[in-house]
């Protein structure tokens, strides 16, 4: 089976789960299948010659543990029993800006940019672009 049809399924199979969770307001299944079809989505753009880089591996698993974690502290988390702000925000707000939003970025696209040139793009598909343009390039 291709990977693809695989991600595909895992992705449809997330996005049921988050329409029955609308439906049925069940915010823990939600936090679970959030996640699952954010990265699911975000494997089938990242994989290349049917599978995914290590880099972009160890980035995907950790926008998962990122996102279920944040989203579950969110969901639990009793504002009523707080008092007070972290950062400046109410601790699920904080949760949502530091934690959902700003370690996805360092995790996500960071270590993308760091491991493109491994993860995405080898000696093979440079010289493919090049002969393509007709003249070399400083790609190498």
């Amino acid at each position: 089976m291709n990977q693809n049809d695989t991600w595909v399924k895992v992705l449809l199979a997330g996005a049921i789960l988050m329409l029955i969770a609308q439906i049925a307001k069940l915010p823990i299944l939600l936090v679970i299948s959030f996640p699952v079809v954010m990265v699911s989505w975000m494997t089938l753009g990242a994989l290349r010659k049917n599978k995914v880089g290590k880099g972009l591996k160890f980035s995907l698993i950790s926008l998962y543990i990122i996102w279920t974690v944040g989203f579950l502290a969110m969901t639990l988390m009793e504002n009523s029993t707080f008092n007070g702000t972290v950062l400046g925000f109410m601790p699920s707000t904080a949760i949502m800006i530091y934690g959902v939003w700003l370690l996805p970025y360092i995790f996500g696209t960071l270590v993308y940019g760091f491991r493109f040139d491994k993860d995405y793009l080898d000696e093979n598909d440079i010289v493919k672009f090049e002969k393509q343009l007709g003249h070399e390039t400083e790609l190498h």
